[in-house]
């Protein structure tokens, strides 16, 4: 039997059908509103014989490599113990998948790494592409900072049954403004959770284009924000952290273009400015989980959002939004019940576990997700989520 033929197969697929993928790939997760890519106006002329061609059964887009996270770091290479490891100048440690020969020809130096993780909540060790010897040079360019809207979180205490996280986006007013912030601390008891929801951010074409994060409620008690009130809700949204004066797009977020975050907003905060300012809307999903699986999904989301992932990269494929999601699923879930990632497994990434659209059609059909609960617009924004 030759292994080869279906990929083939699968190759030639892609091929026959690049330029329209090209196309379909400006339409991937969007990392936020503030992100929208203009180059999703080239999908409105579309027609809806091409737009079903998009979406043929089966259609895999190939990954690129084994490890699917890209990351550049600069730090000093240390050799200890048969073990290459990295020490960053902000304090964290890394592991990296090198030759002890190569290893050691940049022992106690500084150096640029470019290196892939296996997935976002796997950082154990790094598989080297490329190293070399790093020596900052006067007037060196320092990157722009990054755009406010969005903060690294923090965990502040998890401690006798409590929670908390810092840097919380909220809304102080009845309604947000394009260029202003509020943040605050969130207080969760995770024994209080009463439900989870995978929500779909739209965008135009809707029947193609869709951004997706998570939403938790809690029983009376179970959030309050720094001010002591309760929010409706508590988001977790990964995207791409761009900086001031750069602009989103999929089809650069193929490459290196620009970091990772997973953003903690508050249920109110995300869903006004979905709706009143970028004139939005947004459809929740129930996810169908057991109590004690929606506490683990919780803890394992604050966990992760609270990693420093400066160096890491946007992937549109294989480190987005979505499919970030159904990686903290798949920790949670009993083995029979986890999302398949890879359609070929480290070869073919599978666009069900990627692209929001299709993976709401596979959760519902794995019985994660139930159906839609109601369109949060403009006329339900003061809707609450059960």
């Amino acid at each position: 039997m030759n292994l080869l033929k279906p990929l083939r197969s699968g190759y030639h697929l892609y091929m026959r059908s690049k330029n329209l993928l090209f196309s379909l790939l400006l339409s991937l997760p969007l990392a936020a509103a503030a992100q929208t890519p203009a180059g999703l106006a080239e999908l409105q002329n579309l027609n809806a014989a091409q737009i079903k061609q998009l979406s043929l059964p089966g259609l895999e887009l190939p990954a690129e490599k084994k490890w699917g996270v890209p990351y550049t770091l600069k730090g000093v290479l240390a050799v200890d113990e048969g073990r290459v490891l990295l020490n960053t100048s902000d304090g964290r440690l890394f592991q990296l998948d090198l030759s002890l020969r190569k290893a050691k020809k940049f022992s106690g130096k500084s150096v640029t790494v470019e290196a892939l993780a296996r997935q976002a909540d796997d950082l154990s060790i790094l598989k080297v592409e490329s190293i070399k010897e790093y020596a900052p040079k006067a007037g060196e360019v320092v990157p722009a900072p990054y755009q406010p809207r969005r903060r690294q979180a923090v965990v502040l205490s998890d401690k006798a049954g409590e929670l908390v996280m810092d840097n919380v986006r909220t809304l102080n007013g009845k309604a947000p403004l394009a260029d202003t912030f509020d943040w605050t601390t969130a207080a969760m008891r995770p024994e209080l959770i009463k439900n989870v929801y995978f929500v779909k951010k739209p965008f135009a074409p809707e029947f193609v284009a869709a951004h997706s994060f998570f939403v938790f409620t809690f029983e009376p008690g179970g959030l309050r924000d720094g001010n002591g009130g309760e929010p409706a809700g508590l988001v977790l949204s990964i995207e791409g952290r761009t900086r001031v004066g750069q602009s989103f797009s999929p089809l650069t977020g193929l490459g290196k273009s620009f970091g990772i975050i997973w953003q903690l907003s508050t249920w109110e905060e995300y869903a006004a400015r979905t709706v009143l300012l970028e004139k939005g809307h947004l459809v929740p999903y129930p996810v169908l989980l057991s109590k004690e699986e929606k506490i683990k999904l919780l803890r394992e989301s604050m966990t992760l959002s609270a990693v420093d992932r400066e160096g890491e990269f946007y992937n549109t494929i294989k480190n987005n939004c979505t499919n970030n999601m159904l990686i903290i699923m798949n920790r949670v879930l009993p083995e029979n019940r986890r999302i398949k990632m890879w359609t070929i497994p480290y070869m073919v990434y599978n666009v069900r576990a990627t692209m929001p659209l299709m993976v709401v059609k596979n959760l519902q059909k794995k019985g994660l997700i139930g159906q839609e609960f109601i369109d949060i617009n403009a006329a339900t924004l003061d809707t609450r989520l059960p």
